[in-house]
């Protein structure tokens, strides 16, 4: 939405909200949130954070954040709005002077000083009122930043000066990629979905590590610079797996299979069904031997699997039946949380800081794959190989379906997945910390589980079933 380009009080599309006070539900009550008057850490100053708005900012929320003490929504509101691209100016302008309007991260709205207008907000599918207040001199900005189908009224005293549905057909839309691989492959395909359902053109923002691989595979989807939201953006999600920070998306995502969490952040916008993309190499094969690449490392070795010898059997047995074994993580040892997780030895070591589609290409002409609940498990499943997962920490409904994970359910297991352990204390085993059950979840999944996965997957590569 550009300065040139203003939003009408009238709106094209097929579902309205009488403008009528009974006709939208009121809005329960609850404290509002000024984030001046929240205790923050240094770090996420509000002044520094929020200098970019002419006015002082206020949120607003509706009931499904209401339950949060304000310092915690406080500090998780400054800590989303902590860089320059999620906290741009507000560019679009209404047919009222001085009042701007987008919906970049949320709703954002600036109303200036010297004359109050009562500004009701709602979601017109839903039929709840989120704010409805006079206001000056305010830059109001909604707590909730996935999809929500925004309706704004605007009073100057009791005539309605302005009245507006949110319409992204034929808007700019720009999707913000968080760092973590896996979430972002499973997400990729919900900005054509998107695209499809609203007929919007699209952009978006990802890790430097993932522009390669982005643009092999969606190359008609512009990316732009990191610090930068294109000048005539008219709404604008962030992408990513939200876990202790409910403002980005409608569910906790440890709660939803990985694949789905795109319909908590964009999944109430019309959309059909989400393709999953299925990657293709871009270069001939390298190794001509039959080979298999492993990866052992995580994020956390809370999600490695902890057996002690557990890999070095894995890969000595894969050498017997003739296979080359590459190990293929960025680091050959990793030490966190009181455990250290190496290379296996009798494994090839094609560790490093590799570029992603160097990756992607090895894993396409491996026979199968064996590794963790980690990125590089979604890419071997986005190049369509068969993926052996190790996994305690996790629930078996959480990663993609694959008929070779391993995991051992009748020990302590899938904390990561239960929203009444915090992250942290799933992170470092605090269930059993410093007891001889601390990480049970990996460390008791015997080698001979994983060895019989691997024996049946090699089977079915030889009777040619369909195992991807």
């Amino acid at each position: 939405m550009s300065t040139n380009e203003s939003i009408t009080n009238s709106n094209t599309q097929q579902e309205t909200v009488a403008t009528q006070e009974g006709n939208i539900n009121q809005p329960q009550q609850q404290p509002q949130v000024n984030i001046n008057q929240s205790p923050l850490e240094p770090s996420l100053n509000p002044q520094e954070v929020f200098k970019v708005y002419k006015y002082p900012v206020r949120f607003f929320y509706g009931p499904s954040l209401s339950h949060f003490p304000q310092e915690i929504l406080g500090k998780i509101l400054t800590y989303f709005h902590g860089n320059p691209i999620t906290n741009s100016p507000i560019r679009g302008q209404t047919n009222i002077p001085g009042i701007k309007l987008d919906f970049n991260f949320g709703l954002r709205m600036e109303i200036p000083p010297g004359k109050k207008y009562r500004v009701r907000i709602g979601d017109y599918v839903n039929g709840l009122l989120l704010f409805d207040e006079e206001v000056e001199n305010t830059t109001l900005i909604s707590g909730e930043k996935f999809f929500i189908h925004w309706k704004v009224i605007i009073f100057d005293g009791s005539q309605v000066v302005f009245d507006y549905n949110f319409d992204p057909r034929g808007q700019h839309i720009h999707f913000l990629f968080h760092l973590a691989l896996g979430d972002n492959i499973t997400l990729f395909p919900y900005m054509d979905a998107f695209q499809r359902a609203h007929g919007c053109k699209i952009s978006c923002t990802i890790p430097s590590y993932l522009q390669e691989l982005a643009a092999t595979y969606y190359p008609h989807i512009p990316q732009v610079p990191q610090l930068e939201l294109p000048y005539d953006t008219y709404a604008s999600y962030y992408m990513a797996a939200c876990i202790n920070m409910p403002v980005g998306a409608v569910w906790d995502s440890r709660a939803i299979p990985l694949v789905d969490i795109g319909k908590t952040i964009l999944g109430d916008s019309q959309m059909g069904a989400v393709n999953r993309i299925i990657f293709k190499p871009t270069r001939p094969r390298q190794i001509q031997e039959k080979y298999v690449c492993i990866a052992v490392q995580a994020s956390t070795t809370a999600k490695s699997w902890l057996f002690p010898g557990g890999w070095d059997i894995v890969v000595n047995f894969l050498k017997q039946q003739g296979y080359r074994v590459i190990c293929i993580d960025r680091e050959r040892e990793t030490t966190n949380y009181g455990n250290t997780v190496k290379m296996p030895e009798g494994a090839e070591d094609f560790t490093g800081n590799i570029p992603l589609m160097e990756r992607a290409n090895m894993l396409a002409y491996a026979d199968f794959f064996v590794g963790l609940s980690s990125g590089l498990s979604w890419i071997a499943w986005s190049m369509n190989i068969p993926v052996v997962m190790i996994s305690g920490i996790t629930e078996s409904w959480y990663e993609f379906p694959t008929p070779y994970r391993v995991s051992n359910n009748m020990a302590c297991h899938g904390c990561f997945n239960d929203l009444r352990v915090d992250l942290a204390q799933c992170y470092n085993c605090q269930r059993y910390a410093n007891t001889d059950r601390q990480f049970e979840c990996s460390k008791k999944i015997p080698p001979q589980k994983v060895l019989a996965t691997i024996i049946r997957l090699i089977n079915d590569l030889q009777n040619n079933f369909n195992s991807r």
